[in-house]
């Protein structure tokens, strides 16, 4: 099973460094995982919407500092890295509206602004779906681990080796790792879209 210390130890391995047993040890491997591994997960978790790491909302309305720009102002979720749409908040009830089911598939239609942990939007309600700051490493594939180790290899890199051609080796492996990450992740999607086409199908000539 995956751990943070399993996977700074790939890291480590990939640029030709000892192994560490703690995160808290003294040592400079662990050093510079202890400074690199949090930040490296969360600019991987922010470059692609993940499946593993989207969560949808509903948003609390908050107070809008901008009437004259946007309708309404929401609150973001704490645990937000990337906003990847908002729509209306459709009834949980999908056979109400084939119209309402009929717009899930337009998310990428209704503008936003975001300042700080605020969303400024016109609409409300407002459902939110979104890239949260995943931390379990169990939750992580296998091919999202790989790219993570190499990810994290290229930042380890010249702070415990001084060598920029391994630092280059191993960004042009975790390009590569996680271009396999992504497409195998995309072959898993089904999108909402896809999902409301075969609904309203089935409700037209089932």
């Amino acid at each position: 099973m995956a751990s943070v210390v399993s996977i700074c130890n790939l890291s480590l391995s990939n640029v030709g460094k000892d192994n560490i047993s703690d995160l808290k040890e003294a040592s400079a491997e662990a050093r510079a995982c202890n400074q690199w591994y949090a930040h490296t997960r969360d600019v991987l978790l922010q470059s692609y919407a993940w499946k593993a790491a989207g969560k949808t909302a509903s948003l609390a309305e908050t107070t809008n500092d901008k009437p004259g720009a946007w309708k309404f102002a929401y609150a973001l979720p704490s645990d937000c890295l990337k906003v990847r749409w908002i729509r209306p908040n459709y009834s949980a009830n999908l056979g109400d509206d084939l119209q309402s089911l009929g717009a899930l598939g337009r998310e990428d239609q209704h503008p936003y602004e975001i300042e700080g942990g605020t969303l400024y939007c016109n609409l409300s309600p407002c459902l939110l779906r979104y890239t949260f700051r995943l931390t379990d490493p169990t939750k992580f594939s296998p091919l999202f681990i790989d790219a993570l180790s190499w990810h994290l290899a290229v930042r380890l890199a010249m702070p415990l080796t001084r060598d920029p051609k391994i630092r280059a080796d191993a960004l042009g492996v975790a390009q590569s790792t996680q271009a396999t990450a992504e497409a195998a992740d995309a072959s898993e999607e089904r999108t909402s879209y896809d999902f409301v086409s075969e609904f309203v199908a089935v409700r037209c000539h089932g």
